[in-house]
C-alpha cells in the first residue's frame, strides 16, 4: 500500500514536472493575447467586457488576481494554467484513488499528465486547464452525493454543497462546462426524484443547491443570450464533416490542432491509436458487463461525455459551437473513464503496453512544444520594436491576430487596430484598452503627425492606404516569421508630417 502511494506521488511529480517544461517563455499568440490584456482590468471591467465576448468571466477574475499578485507577467499566468492541470492529476491522489481505488487513482494521474494534448494546453494562458478542474471535481462530488443518497438514508451536506460550489464554478468558466453542469444537475434530479420514496430530505436539499445556482446563474443570462445570438450570427468556428470527427475521436491524443485540416503523420497516428483505444474499451465494457463487474461509474462518466458532445451537435445545427479544442473542458471525465476500465484490466501488460504508448505519444509532442515554445524566432519581431519605438510613436495595424499580440507587448503605446471590415467587436476588444483604440477608416490619422509603426501580415496594404497622406519611409518593410503559432509580422517604420 505504501508502495503504491510513492509510486502515484511519482508519477504526480514527474508529470509535473513535464508539463512544466515547455511553458517557461516568454511567447504568446492572439487568444493568450486576449487573457493578459484583459487580466489588468478590474473585476467589474472584467464583468462587462467578457460580456460582450464568448466566453464567460470567472477565468479572467482568477487570472486578475495572479496580475494583481505577479504583475503584468507571462511565465507567471502561463504557470497558472500549469497549475491548473497539476490539480488535476493530484486529484487522483487526493480523491479517484480515496472514491475509487489505487489503480484507477494512478492511472487518472498517469493519463492527466502524460494524455499527448494535456502537456500542450497546460501551457496556454486561458481557461481550459482550470474549467478542467472544476468540471471534474463538480462530478466527483455529484458521484459522492449519488452513492450517499443510493446507500444510506442520510448523506453527507458538504458533498452537496461542494457539487454546488463546483457547479456554478463550471457555469461561469467556460460554456461546454455550462453544458456539463445542467447535464449532470439534471441527471442528479432525475435520480433523487426515484429515490424520494425513502426519504423526501434529498430532493428538497437538492432543490435549494439547484435554486441557488440558477439565482447566482441569473446576472449572467443577459450576456449568454446575446453571445449566442454573436455565435448564430457567423462567428469563427466552422464544423467539418470530416475535420470535425476526426478531431473529436482523436483530439487528447494530438498535440495540437491544426488551423488547416491535412491527413499527416501528426493526424493520422494519433486517429488510429485513438481508435485502437477506443475499440478496446468498447470490448471491455462488453466483457466486464457479461462478467458482472460494476463499471457504472465508468458508464456515467462515459455517458456524461458523450452527452455534453451530443448536446453541442444538436445546438451546432443552428449555431456552429463544436470544437474540438473546447473537449479539453470535460476531458476530466474522459480520463477517468478509461482509467476506472484500465484498472479492471487483469492483463498488465495491456496496461503498461497502452501507457507506454501514450508517454511515447506525449514525449514526442512535448519534445516538439518545446522546439516551437523556445525557438529564437518568436521573439525577433516585439524584440525589434521594443529596441527602437519611442514615447510618442504609434502602432497601427488591420490584422488583430498579431496586432492582438503587440497590443498585450505594448499596452503603453497608443495604438489602433483599423477594423476595417467594421465587425462588431469595439465592446470585447475593449480588454485591450486603454492603449488600443478600434478605428473603422483612416481618419484618426488628419490630426496625427510622428512616427508610425505599421504592423501586419502584409503591411503593403496598409501603406497603400497611407499614400494620400503626405509620409516619409523611415524603415522599410521587414519580415519576422516566428514559429509560435506560425504567426508572421511585417513590419514597417514610416512618420508622417
Amino acid at each position: 500500500m505504501k508502495k503504491t502511494k510513492n509510486i502515484h506521488i511519482l508519477i504526480i511529480v514527474i508529470g509535473i514536472i513535464f508539463i512544466s517544461i515547455s511553458s517557461l517563455h516568454q511567447t504568446i499568440w492572439f487568444d493568450e493575447s486576449y487573457s493578459v490584456s484583459i487580466a489588468k482590468h478590474s473585476f467589474t471591467e472584467i464583468w462587462k467586457i467578457t460580456g460582450n465576448d464568448v466566453h464567460p468571466a470567472l477565468y479572467y477574475w482568477l487570472l486578475h488576481i495572479i496580475y494583481m499578485i505577479f504583475g503584468n507577467n507571462i511565465i507567471a499566468f502561463r504557470l497558472f494554467s500549469v497549475l491548473g492541470i497539476a490539480v488535476l492529476g493530484i486529484l487522483g491522489y487526493t480523491h479517484i484513488r480515496k472514491d475509487f481505488g489505487e489503480k484507477t487513482g494512478i492511472l487518472f494521474s498517469f493519463l492527466t499528465f502524460f494524455l499527448p494534448i494535456m502537456c500542450t494546453y497546460a501551457t496556454e494562458i486561458r481557461m481550459y486547464s482550470w474549467s478542467a478542474v472544476f468540471v471534474t471535481l463538480m462530478a466527483i462530488y455529484a458521484y459522492r452525493f449519488y452513492k450517499d443518497v443510493k446507500e444510506n438514508e442520510k448523506f453527507n451536506k458538504k458533498n452537496l454543497c461542494f457539487f454546488g460550489i463546483f457547479s456554478i464554478c463550471s457555469c461561469y468558466i467556460h460554456y461546454y462546462a455550462l453544458v456539463t453542469a445542467g447535464l449532470i444537475n439534471l441527471l442528479l434530479l432525475i435520480f433523487v426524484i426515484k429515490e424520494v420514496k425513502k426519504t423526501s430530505k434529498p430532493l428538497k436539499a437538492f432543490l435549494m443547491v439547484a435554486l441557488v445556482q440558477i439565482v447566482l446563474y441569473i446576472p449572467w443570462l443577459i450576456y449568454l443570450i446575446t453571445q449566442m445570438q454573436h455565435v448564430g450570427g457567423g462567428f469563427w468556428i466552422k464544423v467539418g464533416l470530416v475535420n470535425t470527427t476526426v478531431e473529436v475521436l482523436s483530439f487528447q491524443f494530438r498535440r495540437m490542432l491544426e488551423d488547416s485540416f491535412s491527413f499527416n503523420i501528426a493526424t493520422v497516428i494519433p486517429l488510429i491509436i485513438s481508435i485502437i483505444v477506443y475499440l478496446y474499451i468498447g470490448i471491455k465494457i462488453y466483457k466486464d458487463i457479461k462478467e458482472k463487474k460494476n463499471i457504472k461509474p465508468a458508464i456515467y462518466a462515459i455517458a456524461i461525455y458523450l452527452g455534453v458532445i451530443a448536446i453541442i451537435l444538436i445546438i451546432s445545427i443552428v449555431m456552429p459551437i463544436l470544437y474540438s479544442r473546447y473537449l479539453l473542458v470535460i476531458t476530466g471525465i474522459y480520463i477517468f473513464a478509461i482509467s476506472y476500465i484500465l484498472a479492471t484490466e487483469k492483463n498488465k501488460v495491456l496496461i503498461y503496453s497502452i501507457c507506454i504508448v501514450i508517454a511515447l505519444m506525449s514525449i514526442w509532442g512535448n519534445i516538439e512544444n518545446i522546439k516551437t515554445n523556445y525557438d529564437s524566432s518568436n521573439m525577433q519581431a516585439i524584440n525589434y520594436i521594443k529596441d527602437q519605438i519611442e514615447d510618442d510613436d504609434i502602432i497601427i495595424y488591420s490584422n488583430f491576430a498579431n496586432g492582438g499580440v503587440i497590443a498585450a507587448y505594448f499596452p503603453e503605446y497608443k495604438q489602433y487596430y483599423l477594423n476595417l471590415e467594421k465587425w462588431d467587436i469595439e465592446e470585447a476588444y475593449k480588454a485591450y484598452a486603454p492603449g488600443m483604440q478600434i478605428v473603422r477608416d483612416y481618419d484618426f490619422l488628419n490630426e496625427f503627425s510622428g512616427k508610425i509603426w505599421v504592423i501586419d501580415t502584409d503591411s503593403k496594404d496598409v501603406c497603400k492606404k497611407l499614400e494620400q497622406y503626405d509620409i516619409k519611409i523611415l524603415k522599410e518593410i521587414k519580415r519576422f516569421n516566428a514559429k509560435y503559432h506560425n504567426y508572421t509580422y511585417n513590419i514597417m517604420l514610416i512618420e508622417k508630417k
